[in-house]
């Protein structure tokens, strides 16, 4: 079904003026407050019939329209004739079939009105119009025609009871033909609960057997509505009326009934084989009943009664299930199936606004019918009307046409039906925007043929002054066979018959079929041959030329019609190409297309005239209008089977260079993914190794056959675009260069690997690719590579060459402590006691120095130097006490770092004071530690050994360099209390670089370092504080036993000793002849006796000159520990001499107790108070 002017089936109608359709819900007329309304429509008809052979024209009464046929239209909104006594009756207008747009004329009926018995004002004329089709009988309604009693009384009566009329073919009311005016409801009882409110005719149809009329009347019985059937043919039309049962009446056998506000008779419509076949069934719509709507089936009863025999109810809330209905065999299997609108059925999720449900019939038993529901568009009110179209496509299935006049400017969907029952898709959408009609598709009248062509046509109503015909053109099917000559091409033999070079001949074979059979025009069909078009499809030129070809055709068409004189007529055509000199292309098949149509079929042009055009026939949509078919060539070099059935094998890999060294592979991951740096940007390269061997070296000629025109498709990503091609420097197997041709942007280039590339061949070269797109974003590069041939080789698929790109900050972290080497001594102080920095220990300074030789950090992210700290160790004592952090990024910018320094608020020294002491070098006097307290130890937190305070500072400013000078002193009693047994201490301060940022590839680089300083106890404070406590314990039990021994032996000597030899008097105080021991402070040194009470060993601890120096040597009898301690002090530069011993303690004014004692044993007794010499 086609559309488009009077040339291919469309027939525009304007025949009424504006006002000739109603656009909105008219009102019925009501008692009590309740109404009916329906939309004003255009009701559409076609009429046939026969006009007397002597004159071939029939008339009208104004005399000039043809009389073969006619659009009957209804209007109901049209104004009224001035004999009607009211503005607005609505009408019944007839349109010739002409190309005139505007020669409709109205029917003269219902002429005349008696103001006292009726009114005729809105009693919308027009709002149902059927036809029994040629040599039949017409019928037009009017639903809202008003009876009236008593008129200007005051018991006078309006009754809405509708009437209809009946026309003969000649569109004339013969009341002893037809029954002229038909008004069912006038003379029965009035009222809304009986017929006062009837409205029939809102629906009417003729039953197929053309013996029976079917009115609707909705409003009965409290608007259940009511459906009348009369015999047409009967002169007395109340003996044969049937009628559904009234409300009170009870009918045995009936499958149900509606209750009142249903709306019954709101559509009609009747078939035979609904329930029984060969038997005739009435349906009627019940859009409101039960609030869903409902369609009942009834049948006759021998009382004059429709009887219902199936109820099948609707499926949504306020559907409108009903509103349209339509009988038709889809399926043909000779039982009617039904079709049932639903106008308002919506689903707001699926965007559905009105439906047509499709019951096929299951052989009468209605029960166990599923439907299948058509849905609309949303708002479309998709299925408001619907027509049976007849069998538009003559494949032996009743077609469907559904309205949508909401649809934009209106929809008619046309589906066809199938053995299977109804084709879901609709085979065709007939668009009112292309018309020029709103609204269109309110109202359909299919299924009649109005040209005399064998095939049904549609007419289309509007809510406008608008209807439109389309025509129906034949469906043709045509059978084609194209063959060419040579089957192979053989590029070595020369065969054109003319000249030389290869050619190749094709010819076609046409012919037709139609249906039905009698239809059998001559046909004229445009064919034309295009070769090549694989090729030109990929932008390629082609590789041949027709000869005689026209000269508006190109060089690979060929052009020109075929003449079909009647169905089953066989004509056939021949064109002949040549094959151009020098194809590369010399594997791929050369393919034929064959296209071909109707001529003028598209033609679109207006014609003028009595009649309408004939039309012209159209190509099955179900059959292709074009053939295609292949010519190979001879291939050499694939073998004995002349099968070319390569082997191509790619491998790649990433590689880089830094200036002019050669490529080396990028570094992988442990994926196995190559990684490329941005620290720099070098050159970078994907080396391509191409081979064509055989795949089994046992069996090769299972493959490895020259690969015709092998190619390499390379496609970039826009950070990565192709800059140039690089050759291998080892030599490669084939006769020519690779050759490399890129697009405009470098995305994608074509490398050429031979034409063919031979068995055994191999190829390697670098693609140099461009690393200028890259940025902090880039995350990795893809890049697809793509092997092709024309030669056979099954999953050559596409692969992908990935690298993972990485962005390394070339960060430097350095750092150095100063003075590198510190000393601890003196006394123990608790932190109590700590008030000023030079109470803490050693000062120490270290200097971090970050460099940058890249990108700024700031357009990276948040950028931090943290500065690991050990502040304590691990009994929570203080170890390094931090003073201050600074961190200078450039001059005149500071930054602070967190937490702050100085935690117990020492009070700090001026910087130059601090910084300016110098590293402490021992003199040649610093007597290593014994072996026995020979250690180190390390303090660093990574090791758990310390626990470490962390500063952080931000490198906000931080462009290419930064300095952060932490100042800090060691906590001398903590070394005094935990490490004098120590050799040295390695302390470990480390600092690193840290980037927040939402850069996932970001990698630093040497950004961390370790500063490590010496720590060695002070020689000057070796004694006092470098004796362990278990030798002082010994030292003073052996100095108690020492004394208490002299003290026996004196008193021994004292009480029995001979008195005549004496010791010299000594030079101290004392009575001659007692025996006082050597005192180091006599000027005569004290020499063994026999009769001195000193013991020898005793005298020899005593050295005879103050100025001799204790040695070990000469204290035989003493231990040498108690000879160090008395004389060797490494406190003093100078050894101690012997002098009176007034020794004291220090901040004592009075001597102390054992003054009187010698040096050497004051010494032993009391090791931890120092003599002052």
């Amino acid at each position: 079904m086609h559309r488009a002017g009077t040339a291919n089936g469309v027939k525009s109608v304007r025949g009424c003026g504006d006002s000739c359709v109603g656009t909105g819900m008219v009102p019925v007329g009501a008692r009590g407050g309740h109404r009916v309304c329906k939309p004003g429509s255009a009701s559409v008809q076609t009429q046939r019939r026969t006009c007397p052979l002597a004159h071939g024209r029939g008339s009208r009464p104004d005399g000039g329209a043809p009389c073969r046929g006619r659009l009957l239209v209804g209007a109901p909104q049209a104004p009224a004739l001035p004999s009607q006594g009211a503005n607005r009756t609505g009408g019944l207008f007839a349109c010739p079939l002409t190309p005139e747009l505007s020669d409709c004329w109205r029917v003269p009926i219902d002429e005349g009105v008696d103001l006292q018995r009726e009114s005729k004002e809105n009693q919308w004329l027009g709002v149902s119009v059927k036809s029994q089709g040629a040599g039949g009988k017409i019928v037009t309604c009017a639903h809202l025609y008003e009876s009236r009693h008593r008129v200007r009384q005051p018991l006078e009566t309006r009754d809405v009871i509708g009437r209809c009329f009946v026309l003969s073919q000649d569109l004339r009311v013969r009341d002893e033909l037809d029954g002229g005016e038909w008004k069912f409801c006038e003379g029965r009882p009035q009222g809304h609960d009986r017929f006062g409110f009837c409205q029939q005719g809102l629906a009417a149809a003729f039953s197929p057997d053309h013996h029976y009329i079917l009115f609707g009347a909705p409003g009965t019985y409290n608007w259940k509505g009511l459906l009348f059937v009369t015999n047409i043919d009967s002169s007395d039309p109340d003996q044969l009326v049937y009628k559904t049962p009234e409300p009170s009446e009870k009918v045995p056998g009936a499958a149900g009934d509606v209750a009142q506000n249903s709306y019954l008779g709101f559509s009609v419509d009747s078939g035979a084989g609904l329930t029984r076949r060969r038997e005739l069934s009435f349906v009627t719509g019940a859009p409101r009943a039960n609030h869903t709507g409902a369609v009942v089936i009834l049948r006759r009863d021998s009382a004059n009664r429709l009887v219902p025999e199936a109820v099948l109810p609707g499926q949504q809330l306020t559907s409108a299930f009903g509103y349209a209905v339509a009988v038709l065999d889809l399926n043909s299997d000779g039982w009617m199936d039904l079709v049932v609108g639903a106008p308002h059925f919506f689903e707001r999720k699926e965007e559905i606004g009105g439906a047509a449900y499709v019951y096929i019939n299951p052989a009468g038993r209605w029960e166990s019918a599923t439907p299948l529901r058509l849905n609309g568009t949303r708002g479309s009110m998709f299925g408001i009307a619907l027509s049976t179209a007849g069998d538009l496509n003559q494949d032996g299935f009743e077609d469907l046409a559904v309205g949508a006049p909401f649809d934009g400017a209106g929809k008619v969907y046309i589906y066809h039906g199938s053995n299977l029952g109804i084709v879901a898709k609709p085979a065709q959408v007939l668009d009112g925007e292309g018309v020029g009609v709103t609204a269109f598709g309110y109202s359909l009248s299919g299924g009649l043929d109005v040209d005399g062509n064998l095939y049904p046509d549609l007419l289309v109503g509007s809510l406008s002054d608008t209807v439109v015909l389309y025509r129906a053109r034949p469906v043709i099917h045509v059978s084609r066979n194209v063959s060419l000559l040579p089957p192979n091409i053989d590029l070595e033999q020369s065969n054109c018959q003319h000249q030389e070079g290869v050619c190749v001949d094709v010819r076609a074979c046409f012919s037709y079929t139609a249906s039905p059979a009698s239809y059998s025009p001559r046909l004229v069909l445009e064919y034309v041959f295009d070769a090549d078009t694989d090729r030109r499809r990929l932008g390629q030129a082609p590789r041949v030329s027709f000869l005689g070809r026209r000269p508006s055709d190109p060089e690979h068409q060929f052009s020109n019609t075929v003449e079909l004189p009647r169905q089953h007529a066989r004509a056939c055509v021949k064109a002949t190409f040549q094959l151009q000199d020098s194809i590369r292309d010399k594997l791929r098949p050369i393919a034929v297309t064959l296209a071909y149509g109707i001529q003028g079929a598209g033609a679109t042009r207006q014609s003028r005239g009595t009649t309408l055009p004939p039309l012209l026939p159209v190509l099955s949509p179900q059959q292709p209008s074009s053939h295609r078919t292949e010519v190979h060539f001879l291939k050499q070099g694939c073998g004995d089977d002349k099968i070319c059935q390569s082997n191509l094998q790619l491998h790649f890999q990433f590689c880089a260079r830094l200036g002019d060294a050669d490529f080396v592979p990028l570094p992988r991951g442990t994926d196995g993914t190559a990684i490329f740096a941005m620290s720099d940007q070098k050159d970078v390269a994907l080396e391509i190794h191409v081979t064509n061997l055989p795949s089994d070296p046992a069996e090769p000629q299972r493959d490895g056959d020259d690969a015709h025109e092998a190619m390499l498709t390379a496609t970039f990503p826009p950070e990565l675009p192709y800059s140039a091609l690089r050759p291998y420097d080892g030599r490669v197997s084939l006769d020519k260069p690779v050759v490399c041709l890129a697009n405009q942007n470098g995305s994608q280039v074509e490398c050429e690997l031979g034409n063919p590339m031979k068995r055994g061949a191999q190829v390697r070269f670098f693609l140099i690719l461009s690393t200028l797109g890259i940025t902090i974003q880039t995350t990795d590069l893809a890049v697809e590579l793509a092997l092709s041939t024309i030669s056979e080789q099954p999953g050559l698929e596409p692969v992908v060459a990935r690298a993972r790109v990485v962005i390394e900050l070339p960060l430097s972290v350095t750092g150095v402590a100063v003075p590198p080497r510190l000393f601890f001594g003196g006394v123990v102080r608790g932190e109590s006691a700590v008030r000023r920095e030079s109470q803490v220990g050693s000062a120490v300074r270290f200097e971090v120095t970050v460099s940058n030789r890249g990108q700024s950090l700031k357009t990276l992210g948040s950028a931090f130097l943290t500065l690991l700290w050990p502040h304590e160790i691990s009994n929570g004592k203080w170890l390094l006490y931090p003073l201050h952090l600074e961190l200078a990024a450039s001059p005149g910018q500071r930054a602070a770092c967190s937490p702050a320094a100085n935690p117990l608020r020492l009070a700090l020294e001026p910087p130059g004071e601090a910084d300016g002491a110098e590293e402490p070098t021992p003199g040649s006097w610093w007597v290593p530690a014994p072996a026995e307290r020979r250690k180190n130890v390390t303090l660093d937190c990574a090791q758990g050994t310390a626990r470490c305070l962390a500063f952080r500072c931000p490198l906000y400013s931080f462009e290419r360099a930064a300095v952060l000078t932490a100042r800090g002193r060691l906590w001398n009693s903590t070394f005094l209390e935990e490490y004098l047994a120590v050799t040295s201490v390695e302390l470990i301060v480390r600092a690193s670089v840290s980037v927040t940022s939402s850069i996932k590839n970001l990698v630093l680089k040497d950004a961390s370092t370790q500063i490590p300083v010496s720590i060695y106890l002070d020689p000057g404070a070796a004694v006092a504080g470098g004796v362990p406590w278990w030798v002082i314990l010994l030292a003073v039990l052996a100095g108690i036993l020492v004394l208490a021994l002299l003290v026996f032996i004196l008193w021994k000597v004292r009480g029995r000793g001979p008195r005549g030899k004496m010791c010299p008097p000594p030079c101290g105080t004392g009575s001659p002849g007692h025996a006082v021991p050597c005192h180091p402070s006599c000027a005569v040194p004290c020499h063994p006796m026999p009769h001195c009470a000193v013991p020898p060993q005793l005298c020899h601890a005593v050295p005879p000159q103050p100025s001799q120096l204790c040695h070990a040597t000469s204290c035989r009898a003493m231990p040498s520990w108690l000879c160090r301690a008395m004389l060797c002090h490494p406190s003093h530069a100078a050894p101690c001499r012997a002098m009176p011993c007034r020794a004291t303690q220090p901040g004592l004014a009075q001597p102390h107790p054992l003054a009187s004692s010698p040096v050497w044993l004051l010494q032993a007794e009391q090791p931890k108070v120092p003599l002052r010499c």
